[in-house]
């Protein structure tokens, strides 16, 4: 992976994660409305479960640098998947058995953190395709 894929690669899951960070408060803000401080302090917990998972991910994929192999570009994908995986279930079963948690707003907090992946992934691959023509074409 060269220098430049590297950075576009960063500021992708960089996109990625403001965008599920921005979709959770918006659920947040909206079972707030919706019901009460309750609801909307759970749908921002399950939110910031998708974040901190992505998060996560993103930083065992991109950790090994500009300079490694296939292989060790692989591990690091499949070993953040599993540490991503590992962390999603551990929390979720941990703030469903909280009875301060409302599992419902939580799990709508948490899906829609999924659909962060295509707005930030879209928004941030706009970015780096300009990015990488200006600097070709210079």
């Amino acid at each position: 992976m060269s220098n430049l894929d590297l950075h576009v690669a960063r500021r992708q899951a960089l996109g990625v994660l403001v965008s599920q960070g921005v979709l959770g408060a918006i659920v947040a803000i909206a079972c707030f409305l919706a019901r009460d401080v309750h609801a909307g302090a759970s749908a921002l917990v399950g939110a910031g479960v998708g974040v901190a998972a992505t998060g996560l991910m993103a930083f065992a994929m991109l950790r090994p640098g500009e300079d490694a192999s296939l292989g060790r570009v692989a591990l690091g994908f499949f070993g953040g998947w599993l540490v991503k995986v590992g962390f999603t279930v551990a929390v979720l079963v941990i703030a469903l058995r909280s009875p301060k948690v409302d599992a419902v707003p939580m799990l709508v907090g948490y899906f829609v953190t999924f659909a962060g992946y295509f707005f930030g992934a879209v928004r941030a691959s706009g970015q780096g395709v300009r990015k990488q023509e200006s600097g070709r074409s210079g």
